[in-house]
């Protein structure tokens, strides 16, 4: 998710209101403030992110508990979807304080939304995130992913967009939805066989740029009842 305009209007004025902003990365978070005219004082600023998220969110804490209003930005979509965030919602509210959600971008809910499903009614879905960077362990975790009837939602960089691929192809025929750079300039959605997938990247070298969020579809019951056989 990248496209500045994903930003809601309430967003934007709760940024605007807070005292300190907490961010993944405070220069992208600046970046995007500055393209609506919004501006911070560095004091204001306070990187948050996977390598420093226990020890931050105590700081985090005692600024809420000091009477500041703390906002929390993630870089690529909804925090504590895949991105930090999580362990920071958590201390919070273990202290006692109040976390507001304010719904925004996610590359999990902007694929499903496109991709539909082919057995009818939602059987729901699976959020599965990024797989194991190893090897061996991917394909154990594909292997159980196989196993799984329901919708399943994936993500990958693009450097390892080549391995997956090649892992998912054990899937054989059952339907992958791709999703590249969603919402940005260069975004890309297909639905090709698991099989295929490898194919599908190798038809255009601009396939390994950017970032992918992937959906395993649904066993129609069809392949179920071939796949119990």
């Amino acid at each position: 998710i990248g496209n500045l305009a994903d930003i809601s209007l309430r967003a934007l004025h709760v940024l605007s209101l807070c005292d300190t902003l907490a961010c993944e990365d405070t220069r992208h978070s600046q970046t995007l403030l500055r393209a609506y005219g919004l501006d911070k004082s560095s004091a204001q600023w306070l990187a948050v992110h996977q390598h420093n998220e226990a020890e931050a969110a105590e700081e985090v804490i005692r600024r809420l508990q000091a009477g500041q209003r703390v906002g929390y930005v993630s870089d690529a979509g909804t925090p504590a979807v895949s991105d930090p965030g999580a362990r920071l919602a958590w201390q919070v509210q273990s202290a006692g304080l109040r976390v507001m959600p304010l719904p925004g971008a996610s590359s999990v809910t902007a694929l499903l939304s496109a991709c539909g499903t082919p057995v009818g009614d939602s059987t729901g879905f699976v959020f599965v995130g990024f797989l194991s960077s190893k090897a061996m362990e991917r394909a154990r975790e594909i292997e159980l992913l196989s196993k799984e009837p329901r919708t399943q939602i994936l993500l990958e960089a693009p450097h390892r967009i080549e391995a997956l691929a090649s892992a998912l192809a054990v899937l054989g025929t059952r339907p992958v939805t791709l999703g590249r750079e969603l919402t940005k300039q260069f975004e890309e959605i297909a639905t090709v066989a698991a099989q295929d997938v490898t194919a599908w990247i190798a038809a255009n070298p601009q396939r390994t740029r950017g970032e992918y969020a992937l959906v395993i579809h649904a066993q129609t019951q069809e392949a179920s009842s071939t796949g119990n056989h």
